[in-house]
């Protein structure tokens, strides 16, 4: 048996808005280096919740989880803002999110 997911069933449009946020910081240098000097302005390009903004905001992997972003986006964004691969990156990504379980991925 696994873990019972954290998550609560999102709008379609609302993960949608939160991807779409984790892959333009994912595809561009530049999105990555506004969310890290301007997080602010970089989420209101997006139609996301006060929850999700808060936690594209403050880079909370465990509750953008929780809201049904992505796992890859959010592991590729993470890897975009941190400049590249190491193994304390990974340590430091994966440990938050260590109590939170996989929602069921469409693409």
């Amino acid at each position: 048996m696994g873990r019972r997911s954290n998550q609560r069933r999102r709008p379609p449009l609302s993960i949608y808005a939160l991807d779409t946020a984790l892959w333009g910081i994912y595809t561009s240098q530049q999105n990555a280096e506004q969310i890290r000097t301007n997080p602010e302005t970089y989420v209101r390009g997006y139609d996301l919740t006060a929850e999700e903004a808060d936690a594209l905001r403050n880079q909370n992997f465990g509750a953008l989880l929780d809201l049904g972003a992505h796992p890859f986006l959010m592991y590729k964004m993470a890897l975009r803002i941190e400049g590249g691969f190491s193994i304390d990156f990974l340590q430091r990504y994966l440990g938050p999110l260590r109590n939170h379980s996989l929602r069921d991925i469409v693409t």
